[in-house]
């Protein structure tokens, strides 16, 4: 049976994916955006989607009536606004912005399904690894703050008005439409992007740190999984599971585009101050539900580097 399927931040990185993802099998997808910006992602798709351009902090009854699952992923992706100054953005959109989806949720669709967006920043520097829904959370910047209070309001309106949230805590998504111009998010795909260019590769400490990288598609069949049979209010990890050295996957890069420079710098101290070291997530969850990633790190990065060729 076909769905109705909601999205904010729907001409997203990740958002996008989804909804071509759901296209495959016929569903009535909504996304909603805060502007036309990222348009370039549903190029393909733009006629066959519903748009509903506005602040996620302006949905309302039309938004949310009658959608089976609702996906939320709008928000902010970067640790950067404290540093610009702009300390409330992250409160407004990731705050204010999941108050409003729930508000609106619990008085026009307390049935839905709703897959909350969050982050592994939330963990911060965890002293223990793999990271699994147990383990301490200490964010280190405004972003990964906002996300967890995000995620607790989530937990609430749970527990008070019985709405069906999970939680997805993803981990570093890399591949094809993300921007690979801005280093502040998506750091890997930056760099898949210079190496495209014949530009160098600054990496942080020659690479000498471990993270969970994921491709995107892979991410897209997790929410997938997740709004079909996953636990309401459990959080679920979406990563590869796999300790991952991240100089590894520039050597990937380089055995592709074989000129590729690389400088070996130290990182700033606004990143050390915010930044995690180490990462890997347990996603025992996942598989236990019927997920596992199919696609490896080495074809997530030639399709990556593909797509920026074009």
């Amino acid at each position: 049976m076909n769905k109705k399927i909601l999205i904010t931040g729907g001409m997203g990185f990740i958002g996008s994916h989804l909804a071509k993802k759901y296209l495959e099998s016929k569903n009535d997808i909504y996304i909603l955006s805060r502007s036309y910006n990222k348009k370039n992602n549903i190029f393909n798709i733009e006629n066959k989607i519903n748009l509903i351009i506005k602040d996620v902090r302006k949905i309302n009854e039309d938004d949310v009536k009658n959608k089976d699952y609702i996906f939320h992923l709008a928000g902010t992706v970067d640790n950067y606004a404290i540093k610009e100054d702009k300390p409330y953005k992250d409160i407004k959109i990731n705050c204010n912005g999941t108050i409003a989806l729930l508000e609106a949720c619990k008085k026009y669709n307390p049935k839905a399904k709703i897959i909350f967006g969050s982050t592994f920043f939330v963990n911060g520097n965890a002293d223990k690894l793999p990271v699994n829904a147990d383990s301490p959370c200490n964010p280190l910047g405004l972003y990964p703050a906002t996300k967890l209070a995000a995620e607790h309001f989530c937990r609430i309106y749970h527990n008070v008005f019985n709405l069906d949230v999970i939680i997805a805590r993803f981990t570093n998504v890399f591949g094809p439409f993300e921007d690979g111009n801005n280093k502040k998010k998506a750091g890997f795909n930056f760099m898949i992007n210079q190496a495209v260019k014949g530009k160098e590769i600054q990496l942080y400490n020659n690479g000498d740190f471990v993270r969970d990288y994921i491709y995107v598609d892979d991410v897209a069949d997790a929410c997938m999984t997740l709004a079909e049979k996953g636990e309401t209010n459990k959080v679920y990890y979406v990563g590869r599971g796999e300790f991952t050295k991240f100089r590894e996957l520039i050597n990937i890069v380089r055995e592709q585009i074989p000129n590729t420079k690389v400088k070996v710098i130290t990182p700033p101290d606004f990143h050390k101050n915010v930044g995690i070291v180490d990462f890997v997530c347990d996603n025992s969850g996942l598989k236990k539900i019927g997920w596992t990633p199919k696609t490896s790190l080495e074809d997530g990065i030639k399709r990556t580097i593909e797509f920026y060729k074009k």
